[in-house]
């Protein structure tokens, strides 16, 4: 029936670039609007299908008008049915609650227990909604949180979630207060009902108040949604989004008529309900004033439809690509070579890498593709940092046993671990001779106190186990790509002047603009001094050590920079 094939394959293109860009957040903080002038684009090609073919569809015109005109009715009143089964459900569960098993009094004690209950989730929402405005930091940039200020975050957001969660059990247990007999039994059957309508009240109240306080706060509330210590995957998108389901606003507006029916048969004390109706005035003013949930919450569904859709790919492009190498050569840079220049090195040296033909250079920006941080072997820890006054050695195998079982042990070759990194498929150890085993090696030393040093070290160690980050977000901290360990392991200890940067959504610091705010705090009083190059001849096969202005200049090579003098 259609012609022009081609067209309609634009317009299905279209969307998938529309998706694309969604998942990827290309261009991002415009990338939605860039998404929909995609979409706006694919009708074109889809009006001029439609045109081409408008012959043919006039022509059929009447025929699928004598089709489809006696089956209009049904559709409308099977639309109706399944509005109609939809709001059933959403009010009225279908399960047999087990408030009606109960005998009167036996009910009576669970209302006045759980209303007790009521009371101490309603504080604990309180205190924590208070204590984030009072400090802040939901507020602030995420960029600019100490540790302490993020696990500040994290324990008061645990609390929160868990309230959050137990008000749901509360609501769930009333939900089938309409099987209570009204008629026998008015007042258990209000008070039941009010139970229910205040604890939807005042949990939808504080997840309003939590949504303003954070505002426009993104990179916040990609904090929040990381899964851990308690808080469970996307806990805050979920909360967001449940102030514009469908089932909530029927569920609340439902239940505010209702109550006009019943409220004289309530027997909840006074108090309680003037402080019910506060807080119930204050959701409906909230919610007046924040309308554009009711956009930006679909929107934030689309977006996160199409992320997920994409990822998997991300994910998959990305470990295939991680196996391609464009050459049979082995790397230039021998364990020979490494053993020589070992000695220049400390604890705490930033190792900055490349190996030419990797398929995966071309997904990273710039010259050096990758970055991990010599840690030494046990025996070169307490060297370095006996100063201190303690054992090194003795405090790492306390804290984190796991770490430093895997750092006090050698390779497949026998080489001793001495670097820890963020490679497929995680954080782990690595003898230097492996780790290193590349084209091109740098390696600078941040100019701080033995302590700061030794800190630094011990805040890498945390992050031994964890996964690869295979979104590239340095926002969270259960999943961590190579550059992120480095970051986080010196942020944790002292104020450096490396500075993540917002790319496609996302804050993340990749390895070669590592190397240039790097570059540009060397020198005398800078923040970091230069360590040692090694620099790859390719016409020849062969490692040339170079000096600190040849390493300077490194970041600037252009990506395929194979054939350099």
């Amino acid at each position: 029936m259609f012609r022009n094939k081609r067209l309609l394959w634009i317009t299905l293109l279209a969307i998938g670039a529309a998706v694309v860009t969604l998942g990827m957040k290309v261009g991002y903080p415009h990338h939605r609007l860039i998404a929909y002038a995609l979409l706006g684009l694919g009708w074109l090609p889809l009006i001029a299908s439609y045109q081409i073919n408008r012959r043919v569809l006039r022509v059929q015109k009447r025929r699928v008008k004598q089709k489809t005109r006696p089956y209009l009715p049904h559709a409308v009143v099977a639309l109706v049915l399944l509005v109609a089964f939809y709001v059933t459900w959403a009010l009225f569960p279908v399960e047999k609650s087990p408030l009606v098993d109960l005998t009167d009094a036996r009910l009576r004690a669970e209302l006045d227990q759980d209303l007790e209950s009521y009371h101490m989730l309603r504080k604990a929402a309180d205190d924590f909604v208070a204590e984030f405005k009072s400090n802040g930091l939901l507020r602030k940039n995420v960029n600019a949180l100490s540790r302490a200020e993020r696990a500040e975050i994290r324990s008061l957001w645990r609390d929160g979630a868990m309230a959050f969660l137990e008000y749901d059990l509360l609501k769930g247990k009333y939900r089938g207060f309409y099987q209570i007999d009204y008629v026998a039994k008015p007042s258990l059957h209000a008070d039941a009902f009010l139970l229910a309508y205040m604890a939807y009240v005042a949990q939808y109240n504080a997840c309003l108040e939590v949504v303003e306080l954070v505002g426009d706060n993104a990179f916040m509330e990609t904090l929040l949604n990381e899964e851990g210590e308690g808080v469970p995957l996307d806990s805050y998108f979920f909360m967001k989004q449940r102030l514009t389901h469908p089932s909530v606003i029927l569920r609340m507006n439902s239940a505010a008529a209702y109550f006009e029916l019943v409220r004289k048969d309530v027997t909840i004390d006074a108090e309680t309900r003037a402080d019910f109706e506060e807080r119930r005035r204050s959701y409906y003013k909230h919610m007046g004033a924040r309308a554009d949930l009711l956009i930006e919450n679909p929107l934030a569904i689309l977006e996160r439809a199409a992320f997920e859709t994409v990822l998997p790919v991300q994910k998959s492009v990305a470990v295939q690509l991680s196996r391609l190498r464009a050459a049979k050569r082995d790397y230039l840079i021998t364990p020979d070579l490494l053993a020589a220049c070992r000695p220049k090195l400390m604890p705490g040296d930033i190792l900055i890498q490349r190996r030419n033909w990797h398929m995966t250079n071309i997904g990273i920006p710039g010259f050096w593709p990758h970055v991990a941080l010599y840690v030494g072997t046990p025996e070169e820890l307490d060297a370095c940092f006996s100063e201190l006054g303690f054992q090194p050695v003795e405090t790492i195998k306390a804290l984190y046993p796991d770490a430093f079982a895997a750092l006090n042990a050698d390779d497949a070759d026998g080489f001793p671990n001495r670097v820890i990194e963020a490679i497929r498929p995680g954080v782990v150890f690595q003898s230097l001779e492996t780790s290193a085993k590349c084209d091109y090696l740098g390696a600078i030393r941040p100019n701080l106190s033995k302590a700061e040093t030794f800190k630094a070290l011990l805040a890498a160690f945390s992050h031994h186990g964890k996964p690869y980050d295979l979104n590239f977000d340095f926002t969270t901290d259960n999943a961590l790509v190579c550059s992120e360990l480095v970051y986080k392991a010196y942020k944790a200890a002292a104020t450096l002047p490396l500075e993540p940067e917002v790319v496609s959504g996302r804050r993340l610091l990749p390895p070669n603009r590592l190397a240039e705010q790097v570059v540009a705090e060397m020198g005398e009083g800078g923040a970091f001094s230069f360590v040692l190059f090694l620099d790859a001849v390719e016409k020849t096969d062969s490692i040339v050590e170079r000096d600190a202005a040849a390493f300077m200049e490194s970041w600037r090579r252009p990506k395929w920079d194979v054939m350099q003098e």
